[in-house]
C-alpha cells in the first residue's frame, strides 16, 4: 500500500516485512499508535540489550542487527495499517514522525557510549571527541531527514501510494543510487555491523562525512529545482 517512492531497501524490504506485521496488527485488532510506539520500543531496547551484553558478544550483534531492523519494519507498518483499517488521525501522523526521529536519535547514543571514548589517534594530547562526533552524526542525519520531509510534503504535496512521475534521467538514476547511502535500513545495518567488530566510530566519521556532501548538492540541487517552479508560476501568473 506505501512506498513506491520509497528508497529501494525500504520499499522492496522493510516494507513487505512491515505489510507482515500489519497484516498481524490488524487480525489482533492492535492500533497504528501502537505499532509506532512498538516500533521505538524495539528500536531502543535492541540497543539497550546489545550493550548491556558487550560489543564482544556474537549474540549482542546478532540481537542488534535483527531487532533495528525488525524496529524499522514496525515503522513501515503503521501507515499502511491506519489507511487499510481507517484509523488513521492527525495525533497518528505526528505520533510517527516523533518516535521515528526520539528512537533514531536514542539507539547511536546508546551504541556510541558502549563503544567507549572516542581519540583522535594522530593527535599528541588525545582529546576525548566522543560526544563531538556523536552530535555531528545525529545533526547532519536529522537535517537531511527534515529537508526531505518537508520537501516532499510541503513542496510536492506527494503521495507515496503515486508512482514517481519524473523522467528517468541520468541525474534521476544517479540520485536513486545515492539514495542507498540514506536509505533507513541501509544506515541501521551499516552503524550495528560497525558496533559489533569494534569500527562504531570509524563507521560514524565516515558517514556524517558522506551524510553532510549530500546534504550540500541536496540543497544546491533544490534550489536549482524550485527556482525553477517559482520562474514558471511567475510566468502562468
Amino acid at each position: 500500500m506505501r512506498g513506491r517512492q520509497s528508497i529501494w531497501v525500504t520499499r522492496n524490504i522493510s516494507y513487505r516485512m512491515g505489510a507482515v506485521v500489519a497484516l498481524l496488527a490488524a487480525r489482533l485488532g492492535i492500533t497504528p499508535n501502537v505499532i509506532s510506539i512498538l516500533s521505538g520500543m524495539i528500536t531502543v531496547a535492541s540497543a539497550l540489550l546489545a550493550f548491556y551484553m558487550g560489543q564482544d558478544n556474537g549474540w549482542a550483534g546478532v540481537i542488534l542487527i535483527v531487532g533495528l531492523q525488525i524496529g524499522y519494519a514496525f515503522d513501515c507498518a503503521d501507515g499502511p495499517l491506519a489507511r487499510a483499517t481507517g484509523g488513521g488521525s492527525s495525533f497518528g501522523m505526528l505520533l510517527d514522525k516523533m518516535v521515528d526521529l526520539s528512537s533514531g536519535m536514542i539507539f547511536p547514543c546508546i551504541l556510541a557510549f558502549g563503544a567507549g571514548h572516542y581519540y583522535f589517534p594522530f593527535y599528541s594530547h588525545r582529546p576525548d571527541y566522543t560526544l563531538w562526533v556523536i552530535l555531528l552524526v545525529l545533526i547532519i542525519r536529522v537535517f537531511l531527514n527534515v529537508l526531505l520531509w518537508l520537501k516532499e510534503l510541503v513542496v510536492y504535496d506527494a503521495d507515496r501510494l503515486m508512482e514517481d512521475p519524473r523522467g528517468h534521467t541520468l541525474w534521476w538514476r544517479i540520485k536513486k543510487a545515492v539514495s542507498l547511502y540514506i536509505d533507513e535500513p541501509v544506515y541501521r545495518f551499516g552503524i550495528a555491523l560497525a558496533w559489533t567488530i569494534g569500527w562504531f566510530w570509524e563507521f560514524a566519521i565516515v558517514y556524517s562525512i558522506g551524510i553532510f556532501a549530500i546534504n550540500l548538492v541536496y540543497l544546491a540541487a533544490s534550489k536549482k529545482e524550485m527556482d525553477a517552479m517559482d520562474r514558471k508560476k511567475s510566468l502562468e501568473a
